[in-house]
């Protein structure tokens, strides 16, 4: 093969600088390290262990629902809007109780009122509704029953 001639044509260089030959080692090329796999496997699980528990930090510390805001002094102003009506109200009316009394001729709202509450039509009604109510509540007593397991009494 072709060697260096001399130090004065570094160009010229070996043949076997040049090409591989299966085989053989050149002493100029140093073998590589021999790598440790088990060394570079413990390493990498290392590293994806230690991802998933920067991940579950990361999944644990987030705020998945939705944060329900509520905003005081901003709507819809139902409050506002009823105070108003009930202002406008009785202001409309205010000063004409005079006038009411007048056209009424005595029998006066309040003591219209009270005479209704108390009559003897109101009193029927009043028990009416009471009875309803109780029967109501039976059946809402029977209902939970049937709703719990039970069943009617076969006859």
């Amino acid at each position: 093969g072709f060697r260096r001639s001399s130090p004065s044509h570094p160009e010229l260089i070996s043949f076997r600088a040049m090409v591989k030959i299966y085989g053989t080692q050149n002493e100029e090329t140093p073998s590589a390290p021999k790598q440790n796999v088990t060394k570079q496997i413990a390493v990498v699980a290392g590293l994806i262990g230690l991802a998933l528990v920067v991940c579950c930090a990361l999944v644990a510390t987030a705020e998945l629902k939705q944060k329900r805001t509520v905003l005081y002094g901003l709507g819809s102003a139902e409050e506002q809007d009823a105070d108003n009506a009930i202002a406008t109200t009785f202001a409309t009316f205010d000063g004409q109780d005079e006038w009411i009394e007048e056209t009424l001729e005595g029998e006066y709202y309040v003591e219209l009122f009270e005479e209704i509450a108390e009559a003897e039509e109101t009193e029927e009604a009043i028990d009416e509704v009471k009875v309803a109510i109780d029967e109501a509540k039976n059946e809402h007593k029977i209902l939970e029953e049937f709703a719990m397991g039970a069943d009617a009494p076969l006859e």
